[in-house]
Order: structure tokens, then sequence, then C-alpha cells
């Protein structure tokens, strides 16, 4: 429970009451004296999970630049009848994010979005899981690789950083991506081309890998769900290797494929993996960031917001425009 205090010019009142009128909120409204003005002073009990919203309409409605005007609120502790009717009427949000919980989601996305030695050893690690998998057709190895690839914080980094109007952090979460991939890509070009030349590669792809040199539309759709569903599992506090793998499985065996295809010369299944993985990263991209939108994350101040809703909508249509592309490169090949 929160006391709000409103001091306001007596002509901003009636805004002021209309907006915690329409916020079925219970206030006292009475006069005092300033240094050399009179003003009104609203008291109020906000529940907390609505506060950032209140107050967010209450700035339009004062002129914060004049001296004695304010809008301040603190935790207090008490039983109130008026408090108990505006939480009932006010439940369903409820679920809305709270500063806190969004603070909480930035400090853990920006700290999963760096990628260091570490991380990219384990994607070299899994690159090279995932190739004895594919080569061998084995798909337990597959399924080993995808367990150590550190690739749904980049991502999760990415979309959040979006929605939150953060282009620099955003950006840094794109290039700890791309690293990632290119380590993947690079050590599965490298142990190919020493496995060919000891002889151990196969002279044909196996079945593994051809399922992986093949791109489609189906396989867009597929990744944007499972961006969708990996973002909205991490979160709302789901383990994140279950979320994980998920991720890992459109992004690690295609471009593993693509270093395998490289180095043997199946130009075919190299264009098929690459277009694949391109597929697959504009997917995830596009899914996570309609997974934040449906679970309405958005900064909490009312202009913060409004620049961010800017900044995600130019970066879905530049999503937009490159699946587009891609779907037309698969409907004319």
């Amino acid at each position: 429970m929160l006391r709000l205090e409103i001091y306001c010019d007596e002509g901003e009142g009636e805004k002021v009451r209309k907006v915690l009128t329409e916020w079925s909120l219970q206030f006292y409204a009475e006069e005092v004296q300033s240094n050399e003005h009179r003003a009104l002073k609203f008291t109020v009990l906000v529940p907390d999970f609505v506060i950032n919203d209140v107050v967010d309409e209450l700035m339009k409605a004062v002129d914060l630049r004049k001296g004695h005007s304010s809008i301040t609120w603190a935790p207090v502790s008490g039983k109130s009848v008026k408090y108990a009717n505006s939480v009932k009427s006010l439940k369903k949000f409820k679920r809305r994010w709270t500063l806190a919980a969004i603070e909480g989601l930035i400090e853990n996305a920006n700290n999963q979005a760096q990628v260091d030695p570490i991380q990219l050893t384990l994607g070299a690690v899994a690159s090279i899981i995932a190739l004895f998998g594919l080569i061998n057709d084995s798909i337990v190895m597959i399924i080993s690789a995808m367990l150590l690839s550190p690739i749904l914080g980049p991502l999760y980094g990415f979309s959040l950083n979006i929605v939150m109007g953060k282009g620099r952090d955003a950006l840094d979460a794109v290039s700890s991506i791309l690293k990632l991939l290119g380590v993947i890509f690079l050590s599965a070009l490298l142990v190919s081309l020493a496995l060919r030349f000891a002889g151990s590669m196969p002279p044909e792809p196996t079945h593994e890998i051809l399922v992986r040199g093949d791109s489609g539309l189906i396989y867009i759709l597929l990744a944007i769900i499972l961006g969708y569903a990996g973002i909205v599992a991490i979160v709302s506090r789901i383990p994140e290797i279950l979320a994980g793998v998920s991720i890992a499985a459109a992004l690690v065996p295609p471009t593993t494929v693509i270093g395998i295809s490289l180095a043997m010369g199946w130009w075919g299944i190299f264009r098929g993996s690459l277009v694949l993985t391109v597929e697959n990263v504009l997917g995830l991209l596009s899914g996570s960031l309609l997974g934040l939108y449906v679970l309405n994350v958005s900064p909490r101040s009312y202009y913060e917001r409004r620049a961010a809703k800017l900044y995600t909508k130019r970066t879905m249509l530049v999503l937009a425009v490159m699946l587009v592309t891609l779907v037309l490169v698969e409907l004319l090949s």
C-alpha cells in the first residue's frame, strides 16, 4: 500500500480528480497554504501495482514546473476500507509488470546478452559435438550439443532491450549472437577440413545433414513460434535449460552444417543451410519480440513507453521486410 500525495493549483484540481476517479481510487482533497500560493492537496492510498500508471497520468494533469506542485508517494501500513475497495476494482491490473520487476528483467537480460571467452568456448564445443552427431546420424549427440550452446541469453537481451527502447544494448546483443554463430561456423569448418584431410568424413551427406540443408516457409513459422515460446518461458521463470534447448535446436545444427558443407563442397546443402540459419535467426528475433509484446513488457514511464513503442515498431518493420524477402526467395527458388 502506498500513500500518494499531490499538490497542485486549484485550476488543476478538476483534472486530478478526473484521473483519480477514472482509476477508481478513493481520495481526500483539502486546501492548503504554501509560501505564496493557495494550493490543493490530494491524499490517496494506491496499490503498488498501478502506481506508475497513475503517476504517468497525473503528470499530464499537474504542471510540476511550478515550485509548489509535487507528486510524491511512500509505502505505508494500516487498514482502510476505501483502499480495500480500490484493490478489488483494480485487480485486473495485478498482472502488469511493476517497475522493480522490469528492472530485474533488464539487469538479467544485459548480464546474459554479453558473451565472454568461456561462452564462446562452449559454442565451439557445442559445434564440434553437433558435427560428430551430424556426420554419424546420431540425434543423441546433436541434442547434447544443444544443451551446451549459450545462444538463449543474447536473444533474450536483444528482444528485451528493443521493447525497452535501449537500442545500443540491443545492438550489443545482436553482436553477441553473431559472434556465437561465427564461432560455431568456424569450429565446424576447421574440424571438417581436418577430418576430410584425415579421411574420416562421409563421402555423401548423411540424413541429419540433409535435413539441415533444406530450407522452407514452414521453418520460418516454426522459428517465430520457438522465439515466442522461448522468451515467454524465460520471463516466466521456467528453467533456462528447457527454453535454451529449443532455441539452440534452430541455430546450432544448421550453422554447423554450413561449415561442414563448405568444407566438403556440398554447395546445394551449403546454400540451403545458410538460408535456413538466416530464416531461423530472423524468426527467433521476431517471435521473441512478439512474446514480450503479448506479455506487455514495456517501460513504466509514459514518455519512455512512447519512445520504446516507436523503436519496437521500427524494428519489427525491418524484421518483417527481411522475412518477406526470404519468403519471396523461397517461393521463387
